[in-house]
């Protein structure tokens, strides 16, 4: 499936899209300010044009630039989704997800992320888009590849749907009325807390830029892929995910081992501090 198209589809609809890091369901981004805009298309293009993320995310929520709200009812089993799914009159888009199933539909009401008997409805938040590798290795995969259902209220096809729990709300801590201002990237990273440098060391993962990677050994610390850094035709680049390091057995970068900013310097052929504020860009 290609990431990019799916990503533009969804564009097209009004509804953002987000970068999921691979082997988890963790944003590679800060998804948060999507809700509030669209990714723009070069956003889109620097995560999705080359193979950095296979996976990625769908926002739920308002939409963007035209009406409706897009819902997703969860479903925890297959078995019990499809049951609702036969008894449904109208289709909508479907996606089975590593245990169960995605329902999408777009409605004129906003709806609130709620439980329901056997699932959930996610009015908020994201779910996993079709083509993503879930943790235990699973693709989620469209299953009805129809137009998204317009109902006026989530009602309309789960009537039984519980009232959500009030949300409780927790004061709010005192504002911050000023901060040094940073010289540079590096700089930032000595304000931020946690620090900038170990965030994105600890945000992403050395395979999310790896693709291709096997693993090597039984405990899953030791891989090997292709090095991006030469025409490397026997995977070279051995990758130590336990440390989140990686290095050439062909001598790129030195045979200096390399972290996640070296390594996307050296892919980005910038500076480290370029890599920082790049990456930060992404977070």
């Amino acid at each position: 499936m290609d990431v990019l198209s799916e990503a533009i589809k969804w564009f097209g609809l009004g509804v953002s899209v987000v970068p999921v890091r691979s082997r988890s369901k963790v944003a590679a981004v800060r998804w948060t300010e999507y809700t509030r805009r669209l990714p723009t298309p070069e956003e889109l293009i620097r995560w999705f044009a080359r193979p950095l993320f296979r996976n990625y995310g769908v926002i739920c929520g308002k939409r963007h630039g035209q009406p409706g709200y897009l819902a997703v009812l969860d479903f925890d089993n297959l078995d019990a989704g499809l049951d609702w799914l036969l008894s449904m009159r109208t289709q909508t888009y479907t996606v089975a997800t590593a245990r169960g199933l995605h329902a999408y539909f777009i409605t004129d009401e906003p709806a609130q992320t709620t439980n329901f008997a056997g699932g959930n409805l996610k009015g908020n938040g994201y779910v996993m888009a079709a083509g993503s590798v879930h943790p235990s290795g699973a693709i989620y995969t469209v299953l009805t590849d129809a137009p998204i259902a317009n109902i006026r209220s989530i009602r309309e096809v789960l009537p039984d749907l519980p009232e959500p729990e009030p949300v409780k709300r927790e004061p709010r801590p005192p504002a911050i009325l000023s901060k040094p201002e940073p010289q540079d990237a590096w700089e930032s990273a000595e304000w931020q807390r946690p620090n900038l440098i170990e965030t994105i060391r600890a945000r992403f993962d050395l395979r999310d830029f790896l693709m291709g990677a096997r693993k090597t050994d039984a405990s899953g610390r030791w891989w090997l892929a292709r090095c991006p850094l030469h025409d490397d035709h026997n995977p070279s680049m051995w990758i130590d995910a336990e440390r989140q390091l990686c290095g050439c057995y062909a001598g790129c970068n030195g045979g200096r081992p390399m972290d996640i900013v070296n390594l996307a310097a050296a892919l980005w052929n910038c500076s480290n501090s370029e890599a920082v504020e790049r990456l930060r860009q992404m977070l």
